[in-house]
């Protein structure tokens, strides 16, 4: 009895294997970029959060979610 008797061939096996290890390594080369510039990371993400906070005291953020709602009001789920 042949290994590949119903028609696959090594590469139909390999072909998954290779793309787990093309995405391990760009995963981890995005948490090492990110690690990297962590810094850059955190202040970014605290001017966020200062922005939203303001945009919150404000109302902005009601103004902007309004306009988002208005233009998004259509929208029907497939199920």
């Amino acid at each position: 009895m042949e290994p590949y008797s119903r028609g696959s061939t090594p590469l139909d096996l390999d072909c998954p294997s290779l793309l787990i290890a093309f995405g391990a390594q760009r995963s981890t080369n995005a948490v090492a970029f990110l690690r990297e510039h962590r810094l850059a990371v955190m202040r970014t993400g605290g001017a966020m959060l200062v922005l939203i906070g303001l945009a919150l005291i404000t109302g902005l953020w009601g103004v902007w979610t309004q306009t988002l709602q208005s233009l998004i009001g259509g929208f029907v789920t497939v199920v």
